[in-house]
């Protein structure tokens, strides 16, 4: 297929609104959900948001406390000595320091929790258990985190029960001597209570009975004789169910919270241009937050950004810029960016010829696209289909019916004074969609001839096919030398980069043409040539169609029947009388 134009990049400001945010794909045998694209801000330094933090990262030897977070007030929780084994080792944690704690040290402090719902979350590597069947990491009232040494299971237990059955136990076996992220989500007014190890959810059930949670007191890892353990970032949330959107930045980020959904916006949608082999097209978007001290998220793929120097979220563990998901967090109230869409043309069937011999009654020209649109990012995206008809031979005046998909693509010019015009549809691709798609058009060429005697007074008077027509009907029937040829070419499109011929049959050389004139149109005349194969045609110029037709007239000479039988005759006697005396008979 030749393409007279290519179509440039253009933007169309649609300002349509792109939500962003996916599922990922499931790591363990339940499905994990993808972190919504939320505003990160780093927790305050009084922990206000959690009920109870102990960060069990420093240690006051005079006073043997440690600093804990109660509803945002600083509180000392004290450090239990144990006569053999001592106070706590402070050693390197998850997350800074932690406490490595012997048999029978410990910390305890106060904290009263009233609500049917609350979070307990800690990070935790057991060391050595081989002194008992069992380790207790955390008790707060009548509910204690366990580690179960018989098969390395970890579970929450309701300390006045008695009985496994009281027990809301891990599905996954864990290994010593590895740190794990453990959160325990307990609903007891839903009862839709979940275990999460390592963010993923690890066990799921629905707790009944009616307990409450009234407690003043909670203790790290007191137990009297046994084991060995480190526990770092104690978090204890009372009246919230955190969600897995939480857990999983607690787990990645640290010292991180959400603090409200990113507010996403496209503002642009790309041109896809139907007729490119292959190419790659670039949607805008806009990512803001009204929170000052927050991060917003911006894909991986993102480029062309607004603000290069903004500052990157970093993770507690590693100090390495937070990636979650293919998104990075930027310290910024907006950044705009594009992202890319793929597209590739995957079959062609049929084209769309620039040079036209309507040798036929009609000639139908079926053309046939099938297409690839990827969107490799994490983002919905508007995207708008678009075809230039002149980049296919058309004019923008009138060209074929072009269907995307089986719907009529519809038309669009950039402003009401240009003389650009695109076929256009809108699309939304979901995050990391990969879909096909067709295009198809139809083009009929179709032609009629009037063919009559008449003279060269005749001919001028011709100026539409409706005269033709008459002076066709009421032509005398005979033998002339002068002949008229009116021809109506209709076309579902006005065609302004092809070049149309119309065969005369009955003319054997262009000399024989006379005069041939446009009744359409620029009325000009035309010009008559000999094709490769000898034929002599009439070309009809584009600007000579109206509406899809173009209508011409052919004043020629033409012998006649009876003249070109004594014609023959008289040859084959010259040819006849040369051979006989010896001149040959070619």
């Amino acid at each position: 297929m030749r393409f007279r134009k290519a179509l440039g990049v253009l933007v169309v400001a649609l300002f349509l609104a792109a939500l962003a945010g996916t599922a990922s794909a499931a790591e363990t045998h339940v499905p994990k959900i993808d972190l919504p694209k939320w505003v990160i801000v780093p927790e305050d330094s009084s922990f206000s948001d959690v009920t109870l933090f102990c960060g069990l990262d420093a240690y006051d030897a005079s006073t043997n406390t440690t600093p804990c977070y109660y509803s945002g007030t600083l509180t000392n929780a004290t450090i239990v000595f144990n006569t053999t084994t001592g106070y706590p080792k402070l050693v390197t944690g998850k997350i800074g320091n932690a406490f490595e704690f012997k048999t029978g040290a410990g910390v305890s402090g106060s904290a009263t929790l009233s609500s049917q719902q609350i979070t307990i979350a800690l990070w935790f590597k057991v060391i050595d258990d081989s002194d008992r069947n069992y380790i207790r990491l955390f008790d707060i009232g009548d509910l204690a985190i366990v580690w179960r040494s018989s098969d390395n299971k970890i579970y929450a237990q309701w300390i006045s029960e008695s009985g496994e059955g009281k027990a809301f136990i891990s599905q996954s076996s864990l290994e010593l001597g590895k740190w794990y992220f453990a959160t325990f989500v307990l609903s007891f007014d839903t009862g839709e209570s979940y275990i999460y190890i390592d963010a993923d959810v690890d066990a799921s059930t629905s707790i009944t009975g009616g307990y409450t949670l009234t407690s003043s007191t909670f203790k790290i890892h007191p137990d009297t004789n046994g084991g060995d353990v480190i526990v770092d970032e104690v978090r204890v949330y009372d009246g919230k169910a955190l969600s897995q959107d939480e857990v999983n930045l607690l787990y990645l980020a640290g010292r991180k919270k959400l603090s409200e959904p990113a507010s996403f916006r496209q503002i642009f949608s790309p041109l896809i241009d139907l007729t490119r082999d292959r190419a790659t097209f670039y949607a805008g978007l806009e990512v803001s937050t009204t929170d000052p001290s927050g991060y917003v998220p911006v894909p991986e793929s993102a480029v062309n950004m607004s603000i290069t120097s903004a500052e990157k979220l970093k993770s507690d563990y590693t100090n390495a810029d937070f990636y979650y998901q293919g998104h990075y967090w930027y310290r910024a109230d907006k950044i705009q960016f594009n992202l890319p869409i793929q597209f590739e043309t995957i079959r062609t069937n049929g084209d769309f010829d620039d040079v036209i011999i309507l040798d036929e009654d009609q000639k139908t020209y079926v053309y046939e696209r099938e297409f690839k649109v990827t969107n490799p990012t994490g983002a919905k995206l508007n995207i708008v289909y678009s075809l230039d008809p002149t980049a296919l031979g058309f004019s923008v005046l009138q060209y074929p019916q072009f269907e995307l998909d089986g719907v009529r693509m519809v038309s669009w010019r950039p402003d009401e004074n240009s003389s650009q015009l695109y076929l256009i549809r809108t699309d939304t691709l979901e995050p990391g969609e990969i879909s096909t798609h067709w295009i198809r058009s139809i083009w009929t060429l179709s032609k009629e001839e009037l063919n009559f005697p008449a003279k060269l007074e005749d001919f001028r008077n011709i100026l539409d096919w409706q005269t033709a027509q008459k002076m066709a009907e009421n032509a005398v029937k005979g033998k002339a030398d002068t002949w008229v040829k009116v021809i109506k070419v209709s076309s579902n499109a006005d065609v302004s980069n092809v070049t149309i011929y119309v065969p005369l049959k009955d003319v054997e050389d262009t000399n024989d043409v006379i005069e041939a004139v446009a009744l359409t149109g620029s009325r000009e005349t035309l010009q008559v040539e000999e094709l490769e194969d000898g034929t002599i045609a009439v070309k009809v110029p584009a600007d000579a169609f109206v509406s899809g037709e173009a209508e011409i007239k052919v004043f020629y000479n033409k012998e006649t029947s009876w003249w070109k039988s004594i014609l023959d005759r008289i040859m084959g006697m010259v040819k006849m009388i040369k051979s006989f005396f010896g001149f040959g008979g070619g």
